[in-house]
């Protein structure tokens, strides 16, 4: 099916067109209230539930839906904590906003969600999520959570999933602040759920949140050890730091490395 999906997509002239095709077509065989819409602005797609935007992608593809991208992010980064009315959040490694959607619903559009994003890219897409969605609790800030308040650099690839942070000058220049400036700043008195994905810098976070930790209830942090070669040992340093603050810990076992990256801690 999706091979000759895309064979069609080659003869379709116009982006717009293809969208269009694309719409239809995920109506037909995912799901009645799938759409496509192209964006000029970005020359992007936009993946749509009826007038929800769900997120911008570079190529277009039909077999998505929102039940989908919902069940994904309560199997992995909400497995052991799905967010509720009211709760204060905060997503560092906050991506191009699927979470952010997800959080607003759960919460019921109140409480407080931090969307934190290293990636100027993947930023500006979080921040277009937020205003295409109307969502108005999510403060979205471009920022990268490291262990000391300094300049840092990313350097940004097509797969905004693996953009890495360096102190070597190498790419777009951006602001490093501890998780404990960040709370002191915005006068956060008590974090519900703390969600991390920032490929590969979640030990020089835990250095920088000696004081965020105590006020976290919740936390689900993804462990990048299966992107280094060397033995950094990320994942049982994370968990020794949790523990050492009293959480209870909790993993996952699916043979999967990414998925297994996961862990998630509860305050004891």
């Amino acid at each position: 099916m999706t091979t000759l999906i895309n064979g069609i997509m080659i003869l379709i002239p116009g982006k717009k067109q293809k969208a269009l095709f694309l719409g239809f077509v995920s109506k037909i065989f995912m799901n009645t209230n799938n759409n496509v819409e192209y964006d000029k602005d970005y020359d992007m797609y936009w993946l749509k539930n009826k007038e929800q935007y769900l997120y911008m992608v570079k190529k277009p593809y039909f077999n998505f839906s929102k039940e989908k991208l919902y069940k994904s992010i309560e199997r992995i980064a909400c497995q052991y904590y799905i967010p509720k009315k009211g709760d204060v959040i905060i997503d560092v490694g906050a991506g191009i906003g699927t979470e952010t959607l997800f959080f607003d619903e759960k919460t019921e559009s109140t409480g407080k969600i931090y969307s934190i994003e290293a990636s100027k890219s993947s930023h500006q897409k979080l921040v277009e999520l937020c205003n295409k969605n109307g969502i108005k609790i999510s403060e979205n800030l471009n920022l990268a959570i490291t262990n000391s308040n300094q300049k840092l650099w990313i350097e940004e690839t097509n797969n905004y999933q693996v953009d890495s942070v360096n102190k070597e000058s190498k790419g777009l220049e951006i602001d490093g602040v501890t998780l404990d400036s960040f709370i002191e700043e915005n006068k956060i008195k008590n974090i519900d759920f703390l969600k991390v994905n920032i490929e590969g810098s979640e030990l020089q976070m835990i250095e920088g949140m000696k004081n965020a930790i105590k006020i976290t209830k919740n936390i689900a942090v993804s462990c990048h050890d299966f992107l280094f070669d060397d033995d950094r040992q990320i994942k049982s340093k994370v968990s020794e730091f949790l523990q050492s603050n009293n959480f209870q810990v909790s993993y996952n076992h699916t043979g999967h490395d990414v998925v297994d990256s996961w862990i998630y801690g509860k305050q004891i």
